[in-house]
C-alpha cells in the first residue's frame, strides 16, 4: 500500500467535466447513513450505504412488501457469522442515476431493533464508478470515471492505494493506534470501529481494565449478537487523519478470520472513524481517497 499525492494519480482517468448532481445522504436513528435507492422503478427506499458488504441486500420485511421473487439458494456472510439464505432476484437497483441491473440481492434479517430500513447498498453498485460520499456535507455522488472533475476528491485529500481482504471486496489500509501499526477494514455499514483484542493489546488498551465496559453486543448482517468490551483507545491515525481520544469496541469478529486477518492487529473501521471525512473511491483501481469534509461537523456520541 503506497501514499502519493492526488493529482499525480488521478491524471488523464479524472478529467475536468461537470458531475451530476449529488444526493442526500442521511443519519437515521440507528446510527447508520442511508442513501435514497430506487428499486424495479419504485421508491426512493432508505438503503445503508455499506463499502463493507460485497453485495447489495434487501431486508426481509422489504422484500415481501414488493413481493420480490426469490431467487439462488447461497450463504449470507456477515461480521459476527454466517448462515444459509435464499436470495432476492431485484430487476434493477438505483442509487444517483447509476443502476445494476438483475442482480441475487442477499436476503438479510429483519433488523432485532424494529428499524424498517428497506436495504443495503454494497460493493456491486459502486464497482467500475468514482463513488464520493462526504460525511461532513452529507451527499453522495456515483459517476463515471471518465470526466469527474479533477478536484472531485476535495482540499489536501490523501490517497491510499487499498489492499484486500481473502476471499472479499473490501478495501484495507494502514492505521495506527498509539503508534502501533495494523490493518484497517474501510466499513461504512458499521456504526462504530471494532478492534480485535491483539490490536488493542498492542496499542496499550487493555479490555479488562476498569476503563473498559461491557458494550452493546455486536451485530452484522446476520443479527448474530457477539459480545463486546467498548473503552478508549487513544489516538488512531490513517489516511492524513487523526482521531484522538477515540472509542472502540474490542472484540474478535469472526469475519476476520475469513478475512486472513484475524492473526494480525486489525479493525474494522466504522462510521465514528470516518465522520467529517470525504471518502473518495475508485474500485476499478482499488484505491480511494479521504479528505476533511469543507462543511462544519457537530460532535456526535457513537452508537456503540
Amino acid at each position: 500500500m503506497r501514499w502519493r499525492p492526488l493529482a499525480a494519480l488521478l491524471g488523464i482517468a479524472l478529467l475536468a467535466g461537470v458531475a451530476r448532481a449529488e444526493v442526500p445522504l442521511r443519519w437515521d436513528s440507528t446510527g447508520h447513513v442511508v442513501v435514497p435507492a430506487v428499486v424495479n422503478g419504485k421508491g426512493p427506499f432508505d438503503f445503508i450505504l455499506d463499502t463493507g458488504a460485497d453485495e447489495s441486500a434487501v431486508y426481509a420485511w422489504f422484500a415481501k412488501l414488493l413481493d420480490l421473487p426469490k431467487g439462488r439458494s447461497g450463504v449470507l456472510s456477515g461480521a459476527t457469522g454466517s448462515q444459509a439464505m435464499i436470495a432476492t432476484r431485484v430487476s434493477t437497483l438505483a442509487v444517483d442515476g447509476h443502476t445494476i441491473r438483475n442482480i441475487d440481492a442477499d436476503t438479510v434479517p429483519d433488523r432485532v431493533d424494529g428499524v424498517k430500513l428497506a436495504g443495503v447498498a454494497g460493493v456491486d453498485l459502486m464497482l467500475g464508478q468514482l463513488v464520493v460520499v462526504d460525511f461532513g456535507c452529507n451527499t453522495v455522488a456515483v459517476l463515471p470515471i471518465r470526466g469527474a472533475p479533477t478536484d472531485i476528491a476535495g482540499a489536501g485529500a490523501t490517497l491510499v492505494k487499498a489492499g484486500s481482504i481473502r476471499d472479499g471486496k473490501q478495501l484495507t489500509l494502514p492505521v495506527t493506534v498509539n503508534g502501533a501499526p495494523g490493518i484497517a477494514v474501510l466499513d461504512t455499514g458499521a456504526r462504530a470501529t471494532a478492534i480485535n483484542l491483539r490490536f488493542a493489546l498492542a496499542a496499550g488498551a487493555d479490555p479488562l481494565s476498569s476503563g473498559f465496559r461491557e458494550g452493546e453486543p455486536t451485530r452484522g448482517a446476520t443479527m448474530t449478537p457477539v459480545a463486546s468490551r467498548v473503552g478508549t483507545i487513544g489516538t488512531v491515525r490513517f489516511a492524513g487523519i487523526t482521531r484522538t481520544d477515540a472509542v472502540a469496541r474490542v472484540v474478535d469478529l469472526p469475519y476476520l478470520d475469513g478475512a486472513g486477518l484475524a492473526k494480525v492487529p486489525a479493525m474494522n473501521m466504522g462510521l465514528d472513524l470516518l465522520r467529517g471525512t470525504r471518502l473518495t473511491i475508485d474500485y476499478s483501481s482499488r484505491r480511494f481517497w479521504l479528505a476533511q469534509s469543507r462543511c462544519a461537523v457537530s460532535p456526535a456520541k457513537p452508537v456503540l
